[in-house]
């Protein structure tokens, strides 16, 4: 069996976090320009950069869970869940404040209310249908993974109830996660029975086992390199995080096979049940086979790279990045002179790259590196086990106008 990774540090995920944004970005601008509706080999492909989304839910997943999986199987101390929501929410909550404030007075060409800037502070614009804003629909995510942040101390005392021996330890585990699995298909059933017209597609329960796959990884990773624990499904993770390249071989199949039509409409047209449950899945497959070889094989060389000096900066500023492209991407194509749906892909993704970078990072360094700070301040009790790096937060998203609504507005 191959060896297990022997360190705690995960630096290849802060790569992988702006791979997450610039995906999102590529198929966003994708849209807008016409060039993902193309009926050619990029089309396709381009239109489900949405997938950055799976991989942004998978991080938040493995690194957010990774302390109670550790306090579980590996006896670690507890992680206190005053701290981790208080980190989550300065994380978070700083940008975003002042993304919506700014998006909402200056940058939307939407009459606003005051309730607008309510409902979409306290991300409840899901539940009562209230983000008809097109330049903050990709909050849904955010929502979500507020969402996830408050059930995840839930969960961690579930798993606690459920310790005992290793053995004991590792079938709640299991239990859990399956669970967390059979959910997004069952609640997507039962919405299009008794919630038609309803936005639960973009609820937390359509998304469960995306998380659960990054957290299933976070378990493997905490149990001891000896344990005589799950031999057979532990020497093939091993073995298959040992080989990066087939790994990621593996998660490119699943992305082609995502682009084609038993996925959801390239369009706005709505998807059926069977085409966002194919697409779903295929994501979700994939983003565990991208993430496998950087959480569980020793692999330097790609941790040299992907946690390179550019890199962690491209994963500090991709939740911003996430951020600010979707209403800054209208105004750059305006400003080139260009008009909806007619061309110009390469460079209006150059440019909306350029704009959303820039904003985040002045958010970065103005705002969201010294709230990090201040929440880490030294008057603060340490944390009982080492705090996972923040996860991306835009969380990745479907598309801006026609992949982020097209969950919203799938069809039986």
């Amino acid at each position: 069996m191959s060896q297990p990774r022997t360190s705690d540090r995960f630096p290849a995920l802060d790569g992988l976090r702006a791979f997450a944004a610039f995906a999102v970005v590529c198929t966003h601008v994708g849209f807008i320009s016409g060039r993902s509706l193309d009926n050619d080999i990029l089309g396709p492909i381009l239109s489900r950069g949405d997938f950055g989304v799976a991989l942004f839910f998978l991080l938040s997943g493995f690194l957010l869970y990774r302390p109670f999986a550790l306090h579980v199987i590996a006896g670690a101390p507890s992680p206190r869940t005053a701290r981790f929501l208080w980190r989550r929410a300065v994380r978070i909550v700083p940008a975003m404040t002042i993304f919506v404030i700014v998006t909402l007075t200056f940058l939307t060409p939407y009459r606003v209310r005051a309730s607008d800037y309510l409902h979409y502070l306290l991300l409840i614009q899901t539940y009562d249908h209230h983000d008809y804003d097109p330049n903050l629909a990709h909050l849904w995510t955010l929502a979500i993974e507020v969402s996830f942040y408050l059930l995840l101390p839930v969960l961690g005392w579930l798993s606690a109830r459920m310790a005992g021996t290793l053995r004991r330890a590792l079938a709640g585990q299991a239990c859990l996660l399956a669970a967390m699995v059979m959910a997004p298909p069952l609640f997507n059933l039962a919405q299009l029975r008794w919630l038609p017209g309803s936005q639960a597609l973009l609820w937390l329960p359509a998304y469960t086992d995306w998380f659960a796959i990054g957290m299933a990884l976070a378990v493997f990773s905490a149990i001891p390199a000896g344990a005589p624990v799950m031999p057979r499904i532990r020497r093939v993770l091993l073995d298959w995080a040992a080989a990066p390249g087939t790994c990621w071989l593996a998660a490119g199949v699943l992305y082609l096979l995502s682009s084609l039509p038993l996925g959801n409409p390239r369009t706005l047209a709505p998807a059926l049940y069977w085409q966002w449950t194919a697409q779903h899945t295929l994501y979700g497959a994939a983003a565990f086979f991208l993430m496998l070889p950087l959480v569980l094989g020793e692999h330097p060389g790609i941790d040299r790279v992907l946690g390179s000096r550019a890199a962690r900066f491209g994963g500090n500023i991709s939740y911003s990045v996430y951020l600010w492209h979707v209403p800054l991407m209208p105004k750059v194509q305006s400003a080139l002179g260009y008009h909806e749906f007619d061309g110009h892909f390469l460079s209006l993704l150059a440019a909306t790259l350029l704009a959303a970078i820039a904003a985040a990072t002045v958010s970065w360094y103005l705002l969201e590196r010294p709230a990090l700070r201040y929440a880490s301040a030294s008057w603060r009790r340490p944390s009982a086990s080492p705090e996972p790096a923040p996860a991306p937060e835009p969380t990745g998203p479907p598309e801006p106008t026609a992949p982020m609504t097209s969950a919203a507005t799938q069809s039986s």
